[in-house]
């Protein structure tokens, strides 16, 4: 968050010199929307604005800085919003939802607004660069957001990563998070540092083991190097004569289904969209199996 009292538009991007890449995407996002639309200022009723529909944050911390410096400064700074599409009697945010909030809980009936009609693929671009590139969700809304980006068709995991300023195992991190059983997910959420231990917690299937040590995580008396080890105590490995007869086994078995899956999609058209799910499903639990 910027210091307290300090302005700042849309087109004001946050610059850090530790993160070249990132205030790069945020700069060149910003340039072109200014370039390509032809925004409108109004004052709007706070209650005529209705949240961007694409919006991946789910919980918003720092509204009582914004709310004590608007009380004391004003609201200085412009939201932009689009008319919405099914109602055109209100309007959607697209960038600056948080002031958008603080606003209402200081208790001002209008804001200043920059109207233009933006299209559902700019809107999911804006909560990209607010979120995303601000760092402003937790790992599992990251994740969550990633997976709806690349299930829209809006990316791949190598072009979003290219998009946000990481890599893509950084992606493919946050998509396997949200695979993750909700009390790992839960533990990453309020404690976003533990992203390590948590991935060692998930390989344990029983929940009361999975408790005690997020509990020690929880309260500080576990590390990940003490999750590491309870995990690899508490998970028998098998000898890897063992391992390899049944993995060779699996595989057979998997070349007998794909082969079947190939004859099906060749004598009927019909089965390629129920053969691309069960594609894709078979994706998603060897990136679990791997992360």
């Amino acid at each position: 968050m910027p210091p307290k009292g300090r302005a700042k538009s849309f087109f004001t991007p946050e610059t850090t010199s530790a993160q070249p890449a990132r205030t790069t995407a945020v700069e060149e996002f910003e340039i072109r929307a200014a370039q390509a639309l032809h925004s409108v200022p109004r004052d709007l009723r706070v209650d005529r604005i209705r949240p961007n529909p694409f919006q991946a944050r789910r919980t918003f911390t720092g509204i009582e800085e914004l709310v004590a410096s608007i009380q004391t400064q004003g609201f200085i700074s412009r939201l932009r919003v689009r008319p919405d599409p099914a109602d055109p009697q209100y309007f959607q945010m697209a960038y600056g939802e948080r002031r958008w909030r603080a606003a209402q809980q200081a208790g001002l009936a209008v804001v200043p607004c920059d109207v233009a009609v933006y299209t559902d693929d700019q809107m999911l671009e804006f909560g990209l660069i607010e979120n995303i590139q601000r760092q402003d969700l937790n790992p599992v809304e990251e994740g969550s957001y990633f997976r709806d980006l690349i299930d829209q068709g809006q990316y791949s995991i190598r072009s979003l990563a290219e998009r946000i300023g990481k890599d893509k195992g950084y992606v493919e991190g946050r998509l396997a998070l949200i695979r993750a059983p909700a009390d790992v997910q839960g533990l990453v959420v309020q404690r976003p540092d533990s992203i390590d231990a948590a991935r060692q917690i998930a390989k344990l299937d029983s929940a009361d083991e999975r408790a005690a040590l997020i509990n020690g995580v929880m309260g500080g008396q576990m590390t990940s190097r003490d999750v590491r080890e309870q995990v690899r105590g508490r998970t028998a490995e098998p000898k890897m004569s063992t391992v390899a007869h049944v993995i060779q086994r699996d595989l057979t078995h998997l070349d007998q289904i794909l082969d079947r899956w190939g004859g099906l999609l060749q004598s009927d058209e019909a089965a390629r969209e129920p053969i691309q799910r069960g594609v894709t499903q078979l994706i998603a639990r060897l990136e679990r199996l791997l992360w």
